[in-house]
């Protein structure tokens, strides 16, 4: 048999529970942000009712950032760069085109006005990667010594060892002649968006910090599953930090808050981290600043090859 509930009784219901998510939020938040590592020891001891699924936590705060980020235009792109290459590209079609002896003077003359990747020698083969804070890896390339790839390769046959390119740096050069080819362009320039990438990584960073935290206390006594939480809690207070930094950002454009701010994500991270420990773990302040000094280098390194990896990546997929 159904029973039976009034409208009212219904929408009461409804309310009181929206009332009592909305309170969760509201306390959840409050001690994820000032009373670091309290949220953690609260779910190991067992008392989690009064806040919010950590998992579910960390989804909800990370797709509010991630979609903060993505609505978020980035870096203006360089136009004075993008003209350059959009000039450089037209000297060497200029270059390439047929005709007499009389047309072909005039292009060359004219490619030579148009150029734009320099005569300076030094610059004839060049790479550089960047990577901005809105999430876009800026590729420029400049190839102005080969023509193929074939003629790299033929070239490098008849160099001494001592003058080979080798290593990466043979890697490197190769694949600029390819992009040089592809392109059909002796100066490349490309802004990709990797900011759907972005997740993904997070994903694998997060269990790797939960590793790095278990590595400075006892195993005995604590188990990875509640690092993990740990990582969870601590990962979800940096996201907050990020999304208060990134709206302050289109309050406070300028190119000297583009610079400040990694610094105070920096800080305030690491100052969260130390104070997360001594409060989660009960050691003393020298011990929780020695081990989260140490936990913070591990981390930072981490993060630094992942991203690089990314750029490489995203090098090789242009």
């Amino acid at each position: 048999m159904e029973p039976k509930e009034s409208v009212g009784h219904l929408i009461g219901h409804f309310f009181a529970d929206i009332t009592h998510f909305d309170s969760k939020i509201f306390t959840t938040l409050k001690d994820l942000l000032f009373r670091p590592g309290f949220l953690t020891s609260e779910y190991v001891a067992g008392r989690r009712m009064r806040y919010l699924n950590p998992i579910r936590m960390y989804v909800f705060i990370s797709a509010i950032f991630f979609l903060a980020l993505y609505a978020d235009k980035g870096e203006e792109v360089n136009n004075a760069n993008s003209v350059n290459v959009i000039r450089q590209q037209i000297a060497d079609s200029l270059r390439r085109a047929g005709g007499d002896s009389v047309q072909r003077a005039s292009n060359l003359k004219l490619a030579a006005k148009l150029d734009t990747a320099g005569k300076d020698s030094a610059k004839a083969e060049s790479l550089s990667m960047g990577y901005t804070t809105g999430g876009i890896v800026k590729v420029d390339i400049t190839e102005r010594k080969y023509h193929t790839v074939r003629e790299y390769d033929s070239v490098q046959r008849t160099l001494p060892d001592s003058a080979k390119a080798k290593g990466i740096m043979k890697w490197i050069l190769r694949n600029n002649v390819r992009m040089k080819v592809k392109y059909g362009s002796s100066l490349i320039h490309k802004e990709v968006d990797i900011r759907h990438d972005m997740p993904k990584v997070m994903f694998v960073l997060l269990p790797l910090f939960a590793l790095y935290v278990g590595w400075f206390y006892s195993r005995k006594k604590y188990y990875y599953v509640q690092h993990a939480i740990f990582s969870v809690h601590f990962h979800c207070f940096y996201f907050l930090l990020f999304l208060v930094l990134l709206l302050v950002g289109k309050l406070i454009p300028g190119d000297w808050y583009e610079f400040l701010s990694p610094m105070v994500a920096v800080a305030a991270g690491y100052f969260y981290l130390v104070v997360a420990l001594r409060n989660r773990f009960q050691q003393s302040w020298i011990m929780s600043f020695l081990k989260g000094t140490a936990i913070a280098a591990l981390y930072v390194v981490t993060v630094m090859v992942a991203f690089t990896g990314l750029m490489l990546l995203t090098f090789l997929a242009l």
